[in-house]
């Protein structure tokens, strides 16, 4: 599936030598924002060397290289010097590797965190919680190791992510739509939302490359439009060629926390309604100033789901 996802992009995206002689070093490879980021920065004639933990993508090009690694036992493995490091895997995992990433001559890098750590902080779930802990843990040690070692750190927060068909969010809600032909909602579902197509936050990330002006500063980057919750579910019908169709649930908070408790593997619990009438956007502005951070409208362009 990623070999063929790597393919599409590959074919949608001009060809250039903008990053001719540069090397790019991206782990969380297999996700669907490192996807992007490989792409695209091959097709801009960068070498690449993609970071995969356990599976090896199954995809050649003449300047990619794949290195096989658990970031948290930095010792596997050897990196190679490259110009940025991109990371795209959980940022908690970083602190591990990053000494050996800067040791090995790396000054520069583009780290994605998450604005969960905003939009969840409140969460009553336990697990919400913990990741919320860790995607706060995770940046402060990243922003530490890089000023005590003079590396020039960008930290950039996306909000939900979608595009690739790997997130669990829109593609999840439109799995829900092709199979039962309805969503389930809190009324009156009214928090604003700003999803955000993978492909811009790997554009970016390579955007603030070379930018001075992002060096030591962190971003939230939503995407092109702002739309209530009921609106973003509606759009997505339509992008599915399906009729509308929302059905409030009074007690689906309630509902969902029991789904929780029998069933926790599936990362499904009340939060998730409760949140559907709270706003979660960015402000795109410091992004746009400072790197030309001009995203999608929602469902625009090449969309997997």
């Amino acid at each position: 599936m990623r070999r063929q996802l790597l393919e599409t992009i590959l074919k949608s995206v001009p060809e250039s030598s903008v990053y001719s002689g540069k090397s790019v070093l991206v782990t969380g490879a297999s996700g669907q924002i490192g996807l992007n980021v490989l792409a695209l920065a091959l097709a801009r004639g960068a070498q690449v060397v993609a970071v995969v933990h356990a599976t090896p993508l199954e995809f050649t090009h003449p300047r990619l290289t794949q290195l096989q690694a658990d970031l948290t036992a930095p010792a596997s493995a050897a990196f190679p010097r490259a110009d940025i490091l991109i990371h795209t895997a959980p940022i908690w995992v970083l602190p591990h590797a990053l000494p050996a990433i800067m040791a090995a001559g790396t000054g520069r890098a583009v780290v994605f965190g998450s604005q969960s750590v905003f939009g969840k902080r409140e969460s009553a779930n336990a697990a919400e919680q913990a990741v919320v802990d860790s995607l706060v843990g995770g940046e402060e040690k990243v922003a530490r190791l890089a000023a005590e070692r003079g590396l020039d750190l960008t930290v950039l927060r996306p909000t939900m992510t979608y595009g690739m068909g790997l997130d669990v969010n829109i593609t999840r809600m439109a799995r829900t739509i092709r199979r039962f032909y309805f969503v389930p909602i809190c009324n009156p579902a009214s928090g604003l939302r700003q999803p955000v197509h993978a492909g811009d936050l790997a554009e970016a990330a390579l955007a603030a490359w070379d930018k001075p002006a992002t060096f030591g500063k962190s971003y939230n980057l939503g995407g092109g439009d702002q739309i209530p919750y009921r609106a973003m579910v509606q759009r997505l019908f339509v992008h599915l060629g399906r009729t509308p169709r929302l059905v409030p649930l009074p007690l689906l908070p309630q509902a969902l926390d029991a789904v929780n408790r029998l069933f926790p593997a599936l990362h499904i619990n009340g939060e998730i309604a409760r949140r559907m009438n709270r706003d979660l956007v960015s402000d795109n502005g410091p992004a746009a100033r400072d790197f030309g951070y001009q995203p999608r409208a929602f469902l625009a362009g090449d969309v997997i789901l």
